[in-house]
């Protein structure tokens, strides 16, 4: 044995000396009060049904309490010790409450004979679970001894003549004392118990209930020894009243630890609910920007390199031809690849695209006709009103340039346009910007829920508050028009 162990373990030691003692010390203590409550007051006698009533029913409320609390509060290493503590408190308070509303006579005291004996019983059967884990008790024996009490007590209640004689001449007879001296034996056999397992637990719990197996034994012992309603009559009353206090004491306990457990359960889960939302709005977060830059991506850049890709096309055409044009559309080209490379520079570092309000608005718009202009393939007319332009945000701006530039895209690589044309003003308190071409049109119909630059566009016009409406027939051309709330510009222009 290590010095550790040594050292914790003497604490344990004293605590069990001072528990011997008390116990010892309130057993010798009972005998002497007894003995001298009947020594110095032979004949006292004090008759009051109502006050006994009342003892026996609180009571018995508290030893059905406490066997619910054993029942529904179990520990699994203690569930067979549980069980039958829970046994011999359920039989012991039914028979008490009917011990409560009898009359007195012999059913008087043969309910308090049969509840003495329900709750010995049930606590001498902690000898079966002493070893740790065991779950000798079936879980319905506390239902089946609760039965066998309410059974008996409405049996005796009904047919009373089927009571033995309990008092004679004032005294009770060897039937009454019978059943407590061996309900007596009972509980102090279940106190060696409990005092064994605190030995070897330390626990709390067992200190307390081998307390109350002692205040319950010592109180059948006096019982033998007492008349009816004499002062030892009320002694033992009162120690069975000192049980039920340690009872409720227990029961109280057991209550606040509930409550304390729910708490700290309640506040766990709290924490882990905020834990969870912080988490969900951080992968929310984290999701939509990665949309956004899908958007981006594909509205801005990959349309980029579409129309730089059909402008290198076309210098392939023409190199035998026009070399001279072809060094300008070179050039071309390379100034949009590095607008194009400045783009992925700004998603990779997280830089802010560039505020546009009024007259930078109309820049980015010329710009990007220009860049369609450059393939050669379809010309876009740009109208621009500067009032529209100035009733716009800049998050407005920089979402309907991103739909110009897929809407101008579309046309260029579907349409087989030669003409189109981008306009931006204000209609019916909204503004307007439609992009129209002179293609071959389709139907919207059948590609509706198809194709992710629509779609990009649809959610686009959906976060800014406003409509889109794509008009288009086969071989009558394409329009699509975006209308949005007017607002007053946040950046001067």
């Amino acid at each position: 044995m290590t010095a550790s162990e040594i050292m914790s373990g003497r604490p344990r030691e004293k605590r069990l000396s001072v528990l011997y003692v008390l116990l010892t010390g309130f057993s010798v203590g009972t005998l002497l009060v007894g003995t001298v409550m009947h020594s110095l007051w032979p004949d006292w006698r004090w008759h009051h049904e109502p006050l006994h009533s009342t003892l026996e029913a609180v009571g018995g409320l508290v030893a059905i309490a406490m066997a619910m609390v054993l029942l529904y509060t179990p520990d699994a290493s203690r569930a067979g010790k549980q069980r039958a503590l829970a046994a011999g408190f359920v039989g012991m308070g039914l028979l008490e409450e009917f011990h409560a509303i009898a009359p007195p006579g012999n059913g008087f005291v043969l309910f308090r004979n049969l509840a003495s004996l329900a709750g010995g019983i049930g606590f001498v059967l902690v000898w079966r679970s002493h070893a740790p884990n065991n779950e000798s008790e079936p879980r319905w024996l506390p239902w089946l001894i609760g039965t066998c009490a309410l059974s008996a007590g409405t049996w005796f209640l009904i047919f009373p003549e089927q009571i033995p004689e309990m008092i004679r001449n004032g005294e009770f007879t060897p039937t009454a004392v019978a059943p407590q001296s061996l309900a007596c034996l009972l509980f102090l056999a279940a106190m060696g118990r409990f005092l064994l397992d605190y030995r070897l637990s330390g626990r709390l719990e067992d200190a307390l209930f081998a307390s109350v197996a002692l205040l319950f034994g010592m109180a059948e012992f006096v019982f033998m020894y007492s008349i009816p309603w004499d002062n030892r009559w009320w002694f033992w009353h009162a120690l069975r009243l000192m049980a039920s206090v340690l009872a409720l004491g227990y029961i109280t306990r057991s209550y606040v630890q509930v409550i304390g457990d729910l708490k700290a359960s309640l506040s766990q889960t709290l924490r882990a609910k905020e834990t969870l939302s912080q988490s969900e709005g951080r992968l929310r977060q984290v999701l939509d920007e990665r949309e956004r830059m899908a958007q981006d991506l594909h509205d801005s850049t990959i349309q980029s390199l579409f129309a730089i890709g059909l402008n290198l096309e076309r210098c392939q055409r023409l190199v035998s031809t026009n070399p001279i044009d072809v060094g300008a559309q070179l050039s071309t080209a390379v100034a949009g690849l590095k607008a194009v490379i400045r783009e992925l520079r700004g998603y990779i570092l997280g830089s802010e695209p560039p505020v546009l309000n009024g007259r930078s608005l109309e820049a980015a718009l010329a710009s990007l006709v220009d860049e369609m202009n450059n393939s050669r393939q379809l010309y876009f007319r740009l109208e621009v009103s500067p009032v529209a332009a100035d009733q716009l945000t800049s998050e407005q701006a920089s979402q309907l340039v991103a739909i110009a530039r897929e809407a101008m895209s579309n046309s260029l690589r579907h349409s087989a346009a030669r003409t189109g044309t981008l306009t931006l003003d204000v209609h019916d308190g909204y503004v307007r910007l439609p992009v129209e071409d002179d293609g071959v049109g389709f139907n919207p119909r059948t590609v509706q829920g198809h194709g992710q630059g629509l779609n990009n566009m649809q959610t686009r016009v959906t976060k800014l508050g406003g409509r889109l409406e794509v008009i288009s027939e086969p071989g009558h051309g394409t329009q699509i028009v975006c209308d949005l709330l007017q607002e007053k510009s946040d950046v001067a222009s």
